[in-house]
C-alpha cells in the first residue's frame, strides 16, 4: 500500500529529531578521524590515539542492543531522549577534560548515548513503513551519516588546526558544537517522536550485559596491548578473561532464550545471521578507511589535517552514491543479495587500490577511498533494511539494534587492531619515536624521509590484510538465501499527528 502525502509529512516530522541525533552521533565518530592525531599529540598520547575512536565505539557497542530491546517494551521516544541526554553530558566532559584519560571518559559517556541514537533511528523506520518502502527512508539516515562523513573530517581538520578559538583550545570546539544541536534535537523529539508500537515489556538481562561488557573490554584491551607496556604485560590474562566471558555469555544467553540480551535463536535465521556478519565486516572496512587515509596524507605527503579531511570528502560522496543505488534497487525490486555482493566487492577493490597507490598521488588514493565509500553505502543500505525484516514485526527494535551493534563491533575491532598493527610495525629512525612526537608536540607532517618510508612499509600490509578480510565478507555473502523483500506488512497502527 502506497504512503499518502499526508503520511509522508508526518513521517518526516517524526524523523526530524532522530535525524539530528544521528547526525551528532555520526559526526563525533568521523570528526575524530582527522583530529585524533592533533588531539592525542596535544595531550601526549599519540600512539594511543585509537582510544579516541575505540572508547566511543565500545560503549556504543555495548549499549546499542540494550536500547533496541528496551525500546520494544518502553517506547522509542523515551529511550531516544535518554540517549541524547547522555551524549550531551559526555560532550560536556570532553570540553572540560584536562587530561587524556578524562577525555577518554567523556568519549565513553558519549558512546553510552550514541548507541541509542544510532539504533533507534532505524527501528522507527521499521515501525512506520513496509520493507520495500524502508529503503527510501533508510536513505534519509544513510544520507545523514554520509553528510557527517563529508563534513566531519573536514570540520575536524579545520578546528584541530586552530590553536585557539575565542580563547579556547581549537579541538575542544569539536565537542562544544554538539550542545546547541543536541538541545534542538531533544525539543523536536519531545514534540514529534510518536510512533506506532505494540509494546512488549520484559526484564533486561543485566547479568548478560555485564558479562558481554567484560568480553568487549578484554577484546578492546587486547587490540591496544601493543601500545601499552602494562596491557602488553597482562595480555595472557586478557585473553583468558575474554574467552571465559565469551563462553559464559553464550551459555547464559542460550538459557535466557527470548529474555536474553542477545537472543541466540535469532541467529538460526540464515538471512539475519549472514546479514549481521557482513554488516560487521563492512563496519571494520569503513573505519579503517577513515583512520588510515588522514594518516597517509599527513605523514606521506606532509599536508595538513584539513587536506586529509578534504580527501575523505570523496569517501562521503561514495557513501551517498552507494546508498542511493541501494535504496533504488530495494524499492524497485526488493532484491538484496546483489547489494551485498557489490558492496563487499567495492571494499575489496578499494583496499587493494589503496595499498598499491600510497605513493601514486592524491588522485589514485581518492579513487580507492571513493570505492570504500561506495561499498559502505551499499552494505549499510542492504543490512539496515534486511536485518529487521528477517526477524519480523515483533522484533523490529532488536533486529535494527543488533545490526547497528554488529557494525559498531566491526568498527571497534577494525580501529583497534589495525592501528595497533600499524604502530607496532612502524619503526622510527633518526631518533624519532611516537613518544618524542607526543611530548615535544612535533608534527606528523615534518618527519624524516626514512620515518615516512617506514610508515608506508607498515601501512601497506595492514591495508592488504584488510582487503583479505573484505574478500572473506564477499564469500560469506554467497550464503545469503535467495528471495525478495515483501512489499506489504506495514504496521496498521495509525501514525499520530
Amino acid at each position: 500500500m502506497a504512503i499518502t502525502h499526508s503520511e509522508q509529512r508526518r513521517i518526516v516530522r517524526v524523523l526530524s529529531g532522530l535525524g539530528l541525533g544521528m547526525f551528532l552521533a555520526a559526526l563525533d565518530q568521523t570528526v575524530i578521524s582527522t583530529a585524533s592525531p592533533t588531539i592525542a599529540t596535544a595531550l601526549g598520547h599519540l600512539s594511543s590515539q585509537s582510544w579516541l575512536i575505540t572508547s566511543y565505539l565500545s560503549t556504543t557497542l555495548i549499549t546499542t542492543p540494550i536500547y533496541g530491546r528496551l525500546s520494544d517494551g518502553f517506547g522509542r521516544r523515551r529511550l531516544f531522549v535518554t540517549a541524547l541526554s547522555l551524549f550531551l553530558f559526555g560532550s560536556i566532559i570532553c570540553v572540560a577534560s584536562a587530561s587524556f584519560p578524562i577525555l577518554i571518559l567523556g568519549r565513553s559517556v558519549q558512546g553510552l548515548g550514541a548507541g541509542g541514537l544510532f539504533s533507534l533511528a532505524f527501528a522507527v523506520i521499521a515501525d512506520l513503513v513496509a520493507p520495500r518502502e524502508r529503503g527510501r527512508y533508510t536513505l534519509f539516515f544513510v544520507a545523514i551519516f554520509g553528510s557527517a562523513s563529508l563534513l566531519g573530517p573536514l570540520i575536524g581538520g579545520i578546528i584541530a588546526s586552530q590553536s585557539k578559538i575565542f580563547g579556547i583550545a581549537g579541538w575542544r570546539w569539536i565537542f562544544i558544537l554538539n550542545l546547541p544541536i543536541g538541545v534542538v534535537a531533544i525539543v523536536l523529539a519531545a514534540r514529534y517522536l510518536r510512533v506506532p508500537q505494540r509494546l512488549a515489556r520484559q526484564r533486561l538481562d543485566g547479568f548478560g550485559v555485564a558479562i558481554f561488557a567484560i568480553f568487549v573490554l578484554a577484546l578492546l584491551s587486547l587490540s591496544e596491548s601493543s601500545n601499552s607496556t602494562f596491557l602488553s604485560s597482562i595480555r595472557i590474562w586478557l585473553s583468558v578473561i575474554g574467552i571465559t566471558a565469551l563462553i559464559g555469555f553464550i551459555y547464559l544467553e542460550r538459557e535466557m532464550k527470548d529474555r536474553a540480551f542477545l537472543p541466540l535463536h535469532f541467529f538460526a535465521n540464515r538471512l539475519f545471521a549472514v546479514t549481521i556478519v557482513i554488516s560487521g565486516i563492512a563496519g571494520a572496512g569503513m573505519i579503517i578507511g577513515l583512520l588510515f587515509t588522514p594518516l597517509i596524507v599527513q605523514v606521506r605527503y606532509g599536508v595538513s589535517a584539513v587536506s586529509g579531511g578534504l580527501l575523505l570528502l570523496v569517501m562521503g560522496f561514495g557513501n551517498l552514491l552507494g546508498s542511493g543505488l541501494g535504496s533504488r534497487v530495494i524499492s524497485k525490486s526488493g532484491r538484496y543479495r546483489e547489494l551485498a555482493f557489490s558492496g563487499m566487492g567495492a571494499f575489496v577493490l578499494g583496499f587493494i587500490m589503496l595499498a598499491s597507490t600510497i605513493n601514486a598521488g592524491f588522485t589514485a588514493i581518492g579513487s580507492a577511498v571513493f570505492l570504500l565509500g561506495v561499498g559502505a553505502g551499499l552494505v549499510t543500505q542492504f543490512a539496515s533494511v534486511t536485518a529487521p525484516y528477517a526477524l519480523g514485526d515483533q522484533h523490529l527494535g532488536a533486529g535494527s539494534s543488533i545490526n547497528t551493534f554488529s557494525r559498531q563491533f566491526g568498527s571497534v575491532l577494525g580501529a583497534g587492531f589495525s592501528l595497533a598493527a600499524l604502530f607496532h610495525a612502524w619503526t622510527f629512525r633518526d631518533g624519532i619515536s611516537s613518544k618524542i612526537i607526543s611530548t615535544q608536540n612535533s608534527s606528523l607532517r615534518h618527519l624524516s624521509t626514512a620515518a615516512k618510508m617506514n610508515f608506508i612499509d607498515a601501512a601497506r600490509p595492514a591495508l592488504i590484510y584488510s582487503g583479505v578480510v573484505m574478500l572473506v565478507g564477499l564469500a560469506i555473502a554467497f550464503l545469503l538465501p535467495r528471495g525478495v523483500l515483501e512489499a506489504g506488512h506495514r504496521s496498521e497502527v495509525p501514525i499520530p499527528d
